[in-house]
């Protein structure tokens, strides 16, 4: 599961106790064969089972003989297990790259996955310089830009094709009256708006070493060297070591001045005397092919087996850890992931055996999925979505199961919102459970939650499942002891039965759109990205990237409909500012404000077509 979920478990709950009514479904699942499952796709021989390796595949070829075992029929592709698809899984770190940074007479080589790592990088597709020779090198502060704070680090250099050097953090960030907040540290200290500003004020690279408020330098230096990833913001962006470049910092005096600047926050950016800044990118992208692994139970009444109920789970992890992980100093290690996801993973192979030995009760057909690429994206649904067993005009509702292995007495619904029809059948399928309470979240899972999100997004019911989140998410503790196997066993007993009077429902749920989005699923809701500021209503496509964002749904009533944008049009400019990913849009939208009428350039059907759109608030 996505670290981005967080946001959206914050939202308020409404209760609901099961009822510890014995049924006839919760004596079909039982602890042990549900950690069989567990125990083999959280071991260490599946070492975390990331995407790209071959312990992923072999999990996949796993979950297809247990799907085998079941009784499923191959809903794959050319009447395999398996659908494939090529994702982005990391980078080949080639000879000859180079930081070196000089000040006066003293110049700092530094090593990539030693002393410097690549948080953006052009990574061989041109949309940056991949080689800088004595850029100027300007110190920027903490490197924010926040207006309506009144601080902009930004507001009195010029950073034009320069090279920015800045502190990490944010001023003043002990400091309860600061305007910074003081308590938690604010938006506009994470890396990614800090290397959005350097980018829209021009700067040819930003430079990011640890500010002298912390003891203890928290970069992934070799992290970075197990597991080699960056994004790629439009410009580079790279973290140094704080004690390699200890005595540049030192000459020029900046932890003196950033202590300044926490005293009065009044910024003091500068231009370095005699510094520069060489910077050569030898980085390519590594592409794999990953499989999500489909299997088929035929609906038993042959006038609706031409329709479909999904049942999924991711079956990814982060392997050996690396930036995705909560700690990526603890690179390296095994994150065996058995609560993400081996627990939703061995629930839907549970549930696909349970199914196919009780096939009169699924009139319609069921579809069972264990995805890939979910924790790099939701990239393995997307494609399902894109490229479904059965159409999803007769794909009737979906129910996912990610991080179901710690349910300790309950278990969190997502989607009902959605499908307010299947509230009934809801209550139903609890009171088939024994001592689970189950928490419905009233927004549903929203973008950014797990893979149900790919299905919503096409307006089909999305119904999730999940535990909630512990001190072991995404760290090597996510062990197969730690998981709770008779909880799990009850969340199965509710999944399973909320399948089968989805299966035998005279009639299928209907979407409901949500009326008002919130948190960080706005994107979803059609909010436009992101959540902050001017509102565009669109959905973005989450399984497409570096060509524009498609958009998996435009709302007509919104600014982007009005101006005559449709799902499936790809923006590829937005106020002169070319979008080529989710990223570029999310920071060309924050730079505007409701009432701003904004020109932008999309494609449709190989046309580039332009517009003016005019900005609102969210509804």
């Amino acid at each position: 599961m996505p670290l981005t979920r967080t946001a959206r478990w914050a939202l308020l709950l409404v209760s609901l106790s099961a009822a510890g009514l014995a049924g006839a479904t919760r004596d079909l699942f039982a602890p042990d064969p549900y950690m069989r499952h567990v125990r083999q796709l959280a071991s260490d021989d599946l070492r975390g089972r990331g995407n790209g390796t071959p312990e992923l595949e072999r999990a996949a070829e796993y979950i297809a003989a247990q799907f085998r075992a079941a009784g499923l029929q191959p809903g794959g592709t050319a009447g395999s297990w398996f659908q494939p698809f090529d994702l982005v899984t990391g980078l080949n770190i080639g000879e000859g790259n180079v930081l070196r940074l000089r000040g006066g007479n003293a110049t700092v080589d530094l090593e990539i996955g030693r002393t410097y790592y690549p948080l953006s990088a052009a990574a061989g597709d041109g949309r940056s310089p991949a080689s800088l020779e004595r850029v100027p090198l300007v110190f920027g502060g903490y490197g924010i830009s926040a207006p309506d704070l009144r601080y902009d680090d930004y507001a009195s250099i010029d950073v034009k094709g320069k090279a920015v050097l800045a502190f990490t953090h944010e001023p003043q960030e002990t400091n309860a009256d600061s305007v910074f907040n003081g308590a938690q540290l604010s938006k506009y200290s994470t890396l990614l708006e800090k290397s959005m500003a350097a980018r829209n004020h021009g700067a040819a690279m930003l430079i990011v070493v640890s500010d002298p408020t912390h003891d203890r330098d928290a970069g992934a230096y070799e992290g970075f060297a197990q597991d080699p990833q960056a994004d790629n913001y439009g410009v580079p962006v790279l973290r140094v070591e704080r004690s390699a470049v200890e005595p540049l910092l030192a000459a020029w005096g900046l932890d003196a001045v950033a202590r300044e600047i926490d005293v009065d926050l009044a910024p003091r950016s500068r231009p370095l005397p005699d510094a520069t800044a060489d910077y050569t990118e030898r980085l390519t992208r590594i592409r794999s092919t990953v499989r999500n692994v489909v299997g088929v139970l035929q609906g038993s009444d042959p006038a609706r087996a031409s329709e479909a109920v999904v049942v999924g789970a991711h079956y990814d992890h982060l392997g050996l850890g690396g930036r995705s992980a909560m700690n990526p100093d603890l690179a390296g290690q095994i994150h065996n992931g058995a609560d993400d996801n081996a627990s939703g993973t061995a629930a839907i192979i549970e549930m696909a055996r349970v199914a196919a030995g009780n096939r009169e009760r699924f009139p319609r057909t069921m579809v069972f999925i264990a995805f890939a690429g979910e924790e790099i994206g939701l990239l393995g649904s997307a494609h399902y979505v894109a490229n479904p067993t059965l159409p999803l005009e007769q794909t009737v509702a979906m129910l996912n199961l990610d991080m179901v292995g710690r349910a300790n007495g309950q278990v969190m619904v997502s989607g009902l919102d959605t499908a307010p029809s299947l509230s009934d059948e809801m209550d139903a399928a609890a009171a088939e459970a024994q001592g689970l309470a189950i928490k419905r979240f009233a927004e549903g899972a929203g973008v950014g939650a797990s893979d149900d999100t790919s299905f919503a997004l096409k307006q089909i019911p999305a119904i999730g499942f999940f535990s909630g989140f512990h001190a072991d998410y995404h760290r090597p503790g996510d062990d197969w002891e730690k998981v709770d196997a008779s909880g799990a066993v009850e969340v199965m007993t509710v999944a399973y039965e909320l399948a089968a009077r989805i299966a035998d429902g005279a009639e299928r749920p209907a979407f409901v759109a949500r009326e008002a989005p919130g948190g960080h699923g706005s994107a979803a809701a059609g909010s436009g990205v992101g959540g902050y500021g001017a509102y565009f209503g669109s959905v973005p496509d989450f399984g497409q990237s570096d060509a524009g964002v498609r958009f998996s749904d435009v709302r007509p009533e919104g600014p982007a409909g009005k101006a005559g944008l449709l799902a499936g049009d790809v923006l590829v400019e937005f106020a002169g500012k070319p979008i080529k990913t989710l990223i570029d849009f999310t920071f060309a939208l924050r730079q505007h404000n409701p009432g701003e009428s904004i020109e932008v350039k999309y494609v449709r059907d190989g046309r580039t077509i332009s517009a003016t759109v005019l900005l609102t608030t969210r509804p």
